[in-house]
C-alpha cells in the first residue's frame, strides 16, 4: 500500500475521533496538514480552515472509513462522540440520529447543500439505508445551527457530499459476502475529460437479517433486507471562474421484519434528489453558488399505507471576504413542498423562504462569529433565529478554547399539522414551533505531538414542546421547558507509528426518550506495513429506554482487517459483535426488537 493508502488508514482514526477546528494538526511526518483534508464547508456555508471556527466539527472520509470496515452513514456516525443511533431492529429499518441528548428531529441532514427537513418524519429510513458510497466527505457540526441552517439544527447539521471526478480517479469494483446472506456489490467510476468531470457509482445489498427461531420468517415476512444506493456527479468549467454542475442520489430499499407492533411490518421505500448549480467566483473576494435542487421521497408501509412527498428548492449562498480579518456568509433559500399520505387523501402544500447574515473576524489565535436568520413558512408564520461564537488559542495553539450560544426551533412535522388520524391522533394546524437555547463550552489540548485530549460540555433548553394528547386526540403544544444536557471527552493519537488509537465517551445528564446515560467508543489500528491492517473497536451502552421499555446496558466488539495482495487487489474482512452478546435495540408497544448477534463478512477490492 503507497503512502496515501497508507494516509487514508490514519485519517480514519483521527477523523471519527472528537476534534475541532485545528483537528488534523499533528507533529510527526505522516500526519501532514497537506495529505489530509484541512478545510470544512459546514461551519459557515463555504470552504475555510478548520481550525478558523469555534464549532464542534467531526470530518470523515469515506474512502478511509472503507478500510476500517464502516460501510454505512449510521455506522460512521455511532463512532462520534454525542451521537446515539437509536435503531428499531437490524438492517434497513428506521434509525434514527440523535445528537447531544435530543431527538432526530433536532437533527438536520444536508445532502449536496440541500436539506432533508425530516418534515415527513422518514429521516431515518433514508439514515438506516444509506451507504457511503458515492460520497467524499461526511461533515457533522454539533449545538445549534439556526443562524445558518434553519429549522430542526438545534442539535447539529450532518452534510453529505457526492464525488467529484478527477483526472487520476481509479475505477472500483467490491464485493462482499458474509453472515445472514449477506451480499453486497459496488462500483465506482469517475475521470476527467478536458473540462468535463464525471462520477458515477453504484451500490446493492442484501441480507436475510438475523434469526431467532419463532421469530425468524414469522407470520409471513421474509426478514429480509434489499439496498440500491446510486449517485452520479458532473461538472463543466465554463471557465476558469465558473463551473456548472449537477448531482444525483437515489435510494431504493425494501425491509421486511416478523418483530414490530404485534403482526411485523414490510416497508418499501423511494429517495432521489438531483441538483443543477452554478459555482461562481465573482471577484477575487467574492464566491456565489446557486443550486435549484429537486428532492421526492415514495414509501409504502403496507397494508394500503403509505406516505409521498416532493419538494422544489432554490439555494443562493454567497462568501465574501471584505478584509483580511473579516467575513461575510449570506444568503437566501426557498423551499416548496408538497405532501400526502398517512390517510391525507388531497395532500397538503407548504412553501417558506429565509434569508441569513453570518459574520466572522478571524485574528491568529482569535476568532468571533455572529449570525442571524429569518424564515416564513405558509403553515404557521415566521421565526428569527442567532448564534454567537469564540475560539481562543493559547499556549502556542496547544490549548483552544470554545464557546457557543445559539437560538433555534423545530417545526411542527407535516403529519403533526395534517394528518387526520396517524396513530390515534390527528394533525392540527394550530401547533406551534418549538424554541431552544443551546450553548456549548469546549477545551482541545495538545498533550504531546501524538496524542490530543477534548472536552465538551453541552446543553439545550427546549420550550413549547410538540406531544400527543391522546384524551383530545391531537397533536398540542405542552408549556414548560424540557432539557438535554452533558459532556464529551475524547482523547485520540499514535501509540507508536504502527499503532493508533481514538477513545470517546459521552455523559448524558439529562436527554429525551430515556437516552443511555453512558457510551464509551473505543478504537485501535495497527499497521505494521504497507500491505496488513488490523484493529478492534469497541462501544459500550449504558440502560436506556428510548421512550419504550427498560434494556440492559451492553458491550459490543468488532474486528476489522484487511491485505493488499498487489497494486490492484484488495482483500478485507470483519467480525461484527465478535462475541455473540445477545441484546435488543428497542422494547416496546407489545414486541421486542432484536439485534444482531456475531457476523462474519469478508470481501475483495479491485482497482484500475
Amino acid at each position: 500500500m503507497n503512502q496515501i493508502k497508507r494516509s487514508a488508514v490514519i485519517t480514519a482514526l483521527i477523523s471519527t475521533s472528537l476534534y475541532t477546528t485545528n483537528a488534523f494538526a499533528h507533529g510527526d511526518d505522516k500526519h501532514t496538514i497537506e495529505e489530509l483534508d484541512s478545510t470544512t464547508a459546514i461551519a459557515r456555508r463555504a470552504n475555510q480552515l478548520i481550525e478558523s471556527t469555534g464549532s464542534t466539527i467531526y470530518s470523515m472520509e469515506p474512502d478511509a472509513l472503507r478500510s476500517i470496515g464502516i460501510l454505512n452513514l449510521t455506522d460512521a456516525l455511532e463512532q462520534l462522540p454525542g451521537v446515539i443511533i437509536a435503531s428499531s431492529g437490524q438492517q434497513g429499518v428506521r434509525q434514527a440520529i440523535r445528537l447531544r441528548g435530543l431527538r432526530s428531529g433536532d437533527v438536520q441532514l444536508r445532502i449536496d447543500g440541500i436539506r432533508l427537513s425530516n418534515r415527513l418524519a422518514n429521516q431515518s429510513i433514508f439514515s438506516a439505508n444509506t451507504a457511503l458510497n458515492g460520497l467524499s466527505k461526511i461533515e457533522l457540526i454539533q449545538g445549534g445551527q439556526a443562524a445558518l441552517y434553519g429549522g430542526g439544527s438545534t442539535a447539529g447539521v450532518i452534510s453529505l457530499t457526492t464525488k467529484r471526478g478527477t483526472s487520476d480517479m481509479k475505477n472500483r469494483f467490491s464485493l462482499e459476502a458474509g453472515s445472514f446472506n449477506s451480499l453486497s456489490l459496488e462500483t465506482e467510476r469517475g475521470g476527467r475529460w478536458k473540462k468535463l468531470s464525471y462520477y458515477l457509482s453504484s451500490k446493492y445489498s442484501t441480507t436475510d437479517n438475523d434469526t431467532f427461531g419463532d421469530n425468524s420468517e414469522a407470520r409471513g415476512f421474509d426478514n429480509d433486507s434489499i439496498n440500491q444506493n446510486n449517485a452520479l456527479r458532473l461538472g463543466y468549467d465554463l471557465r476558469d471562474d465558473l463551473e456548472l454542475g449537477l448531482t444525483f442520489r437515489s435510494n431504493r430499499s425494501e425491509t421486511e421484519t416478523p418483530q414490530g407492533f404485534s403482526s411485523g411490518s414490510r416497508v418499501e421505500s423511494d429517495f432521489y434528489l438531483g441538483t443543477i448549480y452554478a459555482d461562481y467566483q465573482v471577484t477575487d473576494k467574492l464566491h456565489s453558488k446557486l443550486t435549484f435542487s429537486y428532492l421526492t421521497e415514495d414509501t409504502d408501509f403496507g397494508g394500503g399505507s403509505g406516505a409521498n412527498y416532493d419538494q422544489f428548492g432554490i439555494v443562493l449562498e454567497n462568501a465574501y471576504q471584505y478584509s483580511g480579518t473579516s467575513s461575510l456568509n449570506f444568503g437566501i433559500e426557498y423551499e416548496n413542498q408538497d405532501y400526502s399520505g398517512y390517510g391525507t387523501p388531497n395532500g397538503q402544500k407548504d412553501h417558506y423562504s429565509a434569508i441569513y447574515l453570518n459574520h466572522a473576524y478571524d485574528l491568529q489565535n482569535l476568532t468571533v462569529e455572529t449570525g442571524i436568520r429569518h424564515e416564513n413558512y405558509q403553515s404557521f408564520g415566521s421565526h428569527t433565529s442567532w448564534k454567537a461564537g469564540l475560539r481562543y488559542d493559547l499556549n502556542d495553539k496547544k490549548t483552544e478554547l470554545r464557546a457557543n450560544i445559539a437560538t433555534g426551533f423545530k417545526t411542527p412535522n407535516l403529519i403533526q399539522l395534517f394528518s387526520p388520524l396517524a396513530f390515534g391522533l390527528a394533525g392540527n394546524p394550530d401547533v406551534n414551533p418549538e424554541t431552544s437555547l443551546s450553548w456549548d463550552l469546549g477545551v482541545d489540548h495538545q498533550l504531546t505531538d501524538k496524542h490530543k485530549a477534548s472536552v465538551t460540555f453541552f446543553q439545550a433548553d427546549l420550550d413549547d414542546g410538540i406531544t400527543g394528547d391522546r384524551d383530545l386526540a391531537l397533536y398540542v403544544n405542552t408549556p414548560g421547558k424540557s432539557t438535554a444536557s452533558g459532556i464529551e471527552t475524547a482523547l485520540n493519537g499514535d501509540i507508536t507509528d504502527e499503532i493508533s488509537y481514538k477513545l470517546n465517551y459521552t455523559w448524558l445528564d439529562q436527554s429525551f426518550n430515556d437516552q443511555p446515560q453512558q457510551q464509551t467508543n473505543a478504537q485501535v489500528v495497527f499497521k505494521p506495513n504497507d500491505k496488513l491492517q488490523l484493529g478492534f473497536g469497541a462501544q459500550y451502552l449504558d440502560l436506556r429506554k428510548y421512550g419504550g421499555d427498560q434494556l440492559g446496558d451492553v458491550f459490543l466488539v468488532r474486528l476489522f482487517g484487511s491485505y493488499q495482495i498487489s497494486d490492484h487487489v484488495q482483500l478485507h474482512g470483519r467480525i461484527e459483535n465478535l462475541t455473540d452478546t445477545e441484546y435488543s435495540q428497542f422494547s416496546g408497544f407489545g414486541s421486542d426488537f432484536p439485534a444482531r448477534r456475531l457476523g462474519v463478512h469478508a470481501g475483495v477490492t479491485l482497482e484500475w
